[in-house]
């Protein structure tokens, strides 16, 4: 901003140059003046304040420093299209128990009039929230993971215990139609005094543009399961990724945008079923192998996590935490046997 500021007072020292110098000597109107100071004078440094999240600007500095939000996420076949994932800065896909996967959105700084449809806590997302020290958002859970949320002290909002950040939609039939939002989460978060103005410095962020050196893979598509199958699709004018669900582009409910990112994160785990319900125990604390997407590019990497509140650490296979390009991530969380088809 304040080089486009010097450069209006340039281009308007050069006017007036220019015109002092003219063979005819003549002199700028009045009018002419007063309408260049006051192009001048309009010309503010807008103030920048960065999102930890995503790299990106925002004009409010207490926007940016709001504590993070996650939210669980239906992904069954009658909670699609979901509403407020194009809200989220970060965006977690798993699998849960059934061959189905959900998600976890973690909103920090952008609003969303509606979140959802909001289904039960696992706990393997809730290590995943830990590492921002967010309020977690969800409508019961498997019970490890209820006797986590109280072990770890999580602060958490649970529709069963009759926090009034929720409401149900009459579209759809229960368990599908459990909503949020953000205005009712950051007003019960201010009055539980559990707003603690701080997000997390997660990713490193590159400053210009980054086009990592990987192979260009033009699409890429990961088979959880048979009504799970993900992809991304790279335009390359946008710099994004369009994501599409079982071939057909994914769009919110409500605003009936596109979904789509700048980077996704690609982390294989071991995983084991744990009862005859089918319940999960997904090894993400440890170290494994993944991809990394972003700028049309892919490349191999390694993640890292020491502890369940630990921060997960992605790196490149020589050992260099990975930069991303500012913008929203998605990252999706594989079994190591998951595959992966890839098209250039």
């Amino acid at each position: 901003m304040k080089a486009k500021r010097l450069l209006i007072i340039f281009l308007a020292l050069l006017i007036l140059i220019n015109g002092c110098s003219s063979s005819k000597k003549s002199e700028i109107d009045e009018e002419d003046e007063e309408e260049i100071a006051e192009e001048i004078e309009e010309v503010e440094e807008v103030p920048g304040f960065v999102c930890t999240l995503t790299g990106l600007l925002d004009t409010e500095e207490s926007n940016v420093k709001q504590r993070p939000i996650a939210v669980m996420i239906d992904n069954e076949i009658n909670a699609r299209p979901q509403s407020g994932l194009d809200s989220a800065e970060i965006v977690y896909e798993m699998p849960v128990e059934g061959s189905i996967t959900r998600y976890m959105g973690i909103y920090h700084h952008l609003p969303s009039e509606k979140i959802g449809p909001v289904r039960s806590a696992r706990p393997y997302f809730i290590d995943k929230a830990l590492e921002f020290g967010a309020i977690y958002v969800h409508c019961g859970g498997s019970p490890q993971a209820l006797k986590d949320l109280d072990i770890l002290k999580v602060d958490a909002f649970n529709d069963l215990k009759g926090t009034p950040v929720f409401w149900r939609s009459t579209d759809r039939k229960m368990p599908h139609n459990l909503y949020t939002n953000t205005k009712y989460m950051r007003e019960v978060s201010e009055t539980k005094k559990l707003e603690n103005k701080n997000a997390p410095e997660y990713f490193k962020f590159s400053d210009d543009f980054l086009m990592p050196d990987g192979a260009f893979q033009k699409k890429i598509t990961i088979n959880y399961s048979g009504y799970y199958k993900v992809s991304y699709l790279y335009n390359d004018e946008e710099k994004a990724y369009y994501r599409f669900i079982n071939d057909t582009p994914m769009q919110d409910k409500e605003t009936k945008s596109d979904i789509k990112t700048t980077n996704v994160i690609i982390e294989k785990v071991g995983i084991k079923v744990l009862d005859n319900v089918g319940r999960l125990q997904l090894n993400n604390v440890g170290k494994n192998r993944g991809y990394f997407l972003t700028g049309g590019r892919l490349i191999e990497i390694e993640w890292q996590k020491d502890s369940r509140n630990g921060k997960t650490i992605y790196r490149d296979l020589k050992g260099n935490e990975i930069r991303l390009n500012k913008g929203i991530t998605w990252i999706q969380v594989i079994s190591v046997n998951t595959k992966i088809d890839f098209e250039e």
